[in-house]
């Protein structure tokens, strides 16, 4: 998440401090407030979807703080190209604005967030809220019992069946450690594998056990090198938050990292590319790709002749 605040002040300079501020401030409103239905009022929340584990203040601020947490995250992965077109740009100015307080600034994103369509996949029970007077937080929600707004996946696993699928993974083989540190603009709040496990054998039985370590010895992606690999690209849209947890330097001449300043997630080096809505670095990449992909074909084509 500190690279999404990153991506964030990039996209709307001041942005992660208006975000940052209005989340202390919502967070405070929310401790304080004499119920729940008092939080969903101000906040324009739906109170019959308020998901029935939630029962404090406590717990509904956390959900709440990771709601908007996983949405920029989600935001992010869209922002290119990058410009006042972006989710993430406008996401930015909800939080810049003059006008409103904290827990304001935070309805209004979720109103935002109903409103986008491009929402709607990842969250199918989006689709016909666009007219509604509340938002309905169980939109969240993956199918399957004892479903949280906190999945195994704190980046967001999305609603429904395909949630469930992804939140399922993350409990199993691919393990991300990631959560709210001191240096991103959200409240923090620490990952733990015990909290993980918790989570997932709540949700699908004690037989389930998250293994973090599970692709590097499947895989080896710890030593690459000594596992024989090669001819693997990594490209790494630098304003994506996975790139953190990617290569990116080369480790050899057949396994190449290639780092592209304006990139973000799989939304860069799309099929339609290269185009002229984008960047300079991603024309060049789709030039540079190509050439080592054909390089590496007629390499393999002249070892199976040879």
């Amino acid at each position: 998440y500190d690279i999404v605040t990153k991506a964030a002040e990039r996209e709307s300079e001041g942005c992660a401090n208006a975000v940052r501020t209005a989340l202390e401030e919502a967070s405070e409103e929310i401790l304080q407030a004499s119920s729940i239905e008092d939080v969903a009022t101000r906040l324009k929340l739906c109170l019959d979807t308020i998901p029935d584990y939630i029962t404090t203040l406590q717990t509904l601020k956390e959900d709440l703080m990771m709601a908007v947490g996983f949405t920029f995250a989600d935001y992010d992965m869209d922002a290119y190209p990058p410009g006042p077109s972006t989710s993430l740009y406008k996401a930015c100015r909800i939080f810049q604005s003059d006008m409103d307080d904290g827990v304001t600034k935070v309805a209004n994103f979720f109103q935002y967030l109903s409103e986008d369509p491009a929402q709607e996949e990842g969250y199918p029970s989006l689709i016909g809220e666009e007219d509604k007077e509340c938002f309905d937080l169980d939109v969240f929600l993956p199918d399957g019992q004892n479903a949280r707004i906190a999945t195994a996946d704190w980046s967001g696993s999305g609603g429904g069946n395909d949630g469930k699928m992804w939140d399922f993974q993350l409990c199993t083989t691919l393990v991300d450690p990631i959560g709210f540190g001191p240096d991103s603009m959200f409240p923090d709040r620490k990952w733990t594998y015990e909290d993980l496990t918790k989570y997932c054998q709540s949700r699908y039985g004690e037989q389930v056990v998250p293994q973090p370590y599970a692709l590097v010895r499947n895989l080896r992606f710890d030593d690459l090198i000594a596992a024989g690999a090669s001819r693997i690209l990594f490209t790494n849209g630098m304003q994506d938050m996975w790139s953190g947890g990617s290569y990116l330097e080369s480790l050899s001449d057949s396994i190449i990292a290639l780092n592209f300043e304006n990139g973000a997630h799989h939304s860069d080096l799309s099929h339609v590319g290269p185009s002229q809505d984008d960047t300079e670095d991603i024309r060049q990449g789709f030039i540079t790709i190509t050439n080592i992909l054909a390089k590496w074909l007629d390499e393999i084509r002249a070892e199976a002749l040879s």
